[in-house]
C-alpha cells in the first residue's frame, strides 16, 4: 500500500531495508501494557482486570466482556486500543455490582491473568507504555542489519512519530477522508463514503445503495454482521436525514473519523518537516516543544517556545533527548508554530483547504476537536536484539510500534 494516502513520506535512517513481514501470526507481535500504578485496595469499588487477548480488537472484546458479566459496556473502561493482529497483555477497569467478582471468563482466546479490586478507574491513557516483542519474518537472518539500522536512527534522533494505518482503517484506508468530510458538513458524502468506497468495496448491496440512496432497502441487503453500516441505515431511514448520523455510534467511535483526519495532517506536516530538516532531533526557531521522560512521553503541563535567545540551549537538550519538537493535532483550540514550522503547518492546511476553526463543528459539537500536540520523533526505550530477526523495546503511549519497524523493511509491507 502507498503510505503517501496517509501522509507518510520518508524515513529516518538511510539505510536500505530488508524484505519482510510483521503481523503474519499473534505469535509474532506481543504487546504488554505497562500501566500506571494502580493501588490495591479489598474494598475498592472497581474490579481491575489484567487479560491476555489472542488477535482481540480491543473495541470487539469490549461488547464480548459486558455480555459475558451482564453489564453495560459503559461501565467497563480500559487503558489503551489494540490493533486484532497479536497477542496483547491489557488492563481494563470494570464496575460491577456490589458484592459481585470475577475469578474467570468464558470468553474464547481471552485468559484472566489477574483480577483485584481498587478505588481507581482506569481511564484512556492511563499508561507508562507499552513492551513490543515482535518476530519480522525474513528469509535470512538480519539482526545485524536491525543493529545498524537501530544505531542510525538512534543518532538521528529517532523515528518519525507518524500515525500508522491502524489509524485509518484496518481494511478501508479512508477514515480520514470521511473526517475532512465531516468538518466540511458533508454529512451526506461522509456517510455514503462509510457505507461504500468504490476504492474497496465491490459487494452489491454496497453499489446499490450508493446508486439508489435507498435506506430501507439497504437494511434488507446489508448483512446484519455489518452493525455499525446498519445503524447508520436505520438512522437515515427513520430521520430521513443524513446529518448527525455519526452520533448513533459511541462517541470514542464516531471520533475517530475526525483524530484520523487530524492524524493524517500530522503525518503531511512531519514529512514535510524531514525533507527541510534531514534529523529529527534539530530545533528550529520558532518551533513549540514538550519536556520528555525516559519513555518519550511528553509532559504536556507546559509549553517551551523556541527563539533567538534560547535556540542553543534547546538544541543541545533536545540532542540530550530531554525535549522535543511538537506539531499539533490541528483543532479550534490548538496554537500553530511560527518560523520555518509555521510556515509548512500552514502550508498544508492551506493545500487542504482547511482551517483551525473547521474543527470547531457548530451544528454537531460532540463531534468538535479541540486538538492536541505530538512530538515528532521517538527513540525506542530498553531495546534488545532476542534472536534471529526476534526485537523487543518499549515505546511511550500513542506511540505505533509499525512506525519504527518501518524503518528496518522499508517496503510497505506491514
Amino acid at each position: 500500500m502507498n503510505e503517501s494516502l496517509i501522509g507518510i513520506t520518508g524515513y529516518s535512517s538511510k539505510s536500505s531495508g530488508f524484505n519482510g513481514k510483521i503481523k503474519y501470526d499473534p505469535e509474532s507481535f506481543i504487546v504488554n501494557e505497562i500501566p500506571l500504578d494502580i493501588k490495591r485496595n479489598e474494598n475498592g469499588k472497581y474490579h481491575i482486570l489484567k487479560v491476555k487477548l489472542y488477535n482481540w480488537d480491543t473495541n470487539k472484546f469490549l461488547m464480548y466482556l459486558a455480555d459475558e458479566l451482564k453489564i453495560s459496556k459503559k461501565r467497563i473502561t480500559y487503558a489503551g486500543t489494540k490493533d486484532k493482529t497479536g497477542i496483547t497483555t491489557q488492563y481494563f477497569c470494570v464496575n460491577l455490582p456490589y458484592n459481585s467478582s470475577i475469578s474467570s471468563l468464558n470468553i474464547k482466546d481471552a485468559e484472566l491473568i489477574e483480577s483485584f479490586k481498587s478505588n481507581n478507574i482506569i481511564k484512556l491513557g492511563d499508561l507508562r507504555g507499552n513492551e513490543f516483542i515482535i518476530k519480522i519474518l525474513s528469509n535470512e537472518d538480519n539482526s545485524d542489519k536491525i543493529l545498524d539500522i537501530y544505531n542510525e536512527v538512534v543518532n538521528n534522533g529517532g523515528f518519525p512519530n507518524f500515525y500508522g494505518y491502524q489509524r485509518f482503517g484496518n481494511i478501508r484506508i479512508n477514515t480520514h477522508k470521511i473526517g475532512k468530510l465531516i468538518l466540511k458538513n458533508r454529512y451526506e458524502d461522509a456517510v455514503k463514503l462509510y457505507l461504500y468506497d468504490p476504492e474497496y468495496d465491490h459487494e452489491d448491496y454496497r453499489i446499490n445503495f450508493n446508486e439508489t440512496g435507498d435506506a430501507k432497502r439497504a437494511l434488507n441487503e446489508f448483512p446484519r454482521h455489518l452493525s455499525f453500516e446498519r445503524s447508520l441505515l436505520g438512522y437515515i431511514s427513520e430521520n430521513n436525514t443524513y446529518e448527525k448520523a455519526f452520533n448513533v455510534f459511541p462517541k470514542n467511535l464516531s471520533m475517530l473519523f475526525i483524530h484520523a483526519y487530524q492524524s493524517y495532517l500530522f503525518n503531511k506536516i512531519l514529512s514535510k518537516r524531514m525533507k527541510i530538516t534531514g534529523n529529527l532531533y534539530e530545533v528550529l526557531e520558532g518551533d513549540v516543544l514538550y519536556s520528555l521522560d525516559n519513555y518519550f512521553n511528553p509532559d504536556k503541563r507546559e509549553i517551551i517556545h523556541a527563539n533567538k535567545y534560547n535556540l542553543e540551549k534547546l538544541n543541545k537538550l533536545s540532542v540530550e533527548n530531554k525535549i522535543r519538537t511538537i506539531i499539533p493535532l490541528t483543532g479550534y483550540n490548538t496554537e500553530l508554530s511560527s518560523g520555518i514550522e509555521g510556515e509548512i503547518e500552514n502550508k498544508i492546511l492551506n493545500e487542504e483547504n482547511v482551517n483551525i476553526n473547521d474543527f470547531n463543528i457548530k451544528n454537531n459539537r460532540d463531534l468538535s476537536s479541540s486538538g492536541d500536540y505530538r512530538i515528532i520523533s521517538v527513540i525506542p526505550y530498553d531495546f534488545k536484539m532476542l534472536d534471529e530477526n526476534k526485537i523487543s523495546f518499549i515505546l511511550g503511549k500513542g506511540v505505533y510500534a509499525t512506525s519504527f519497524i518501518r524503518e528496518f523493511l522499508k517496503n510497505d509491507l506491514i
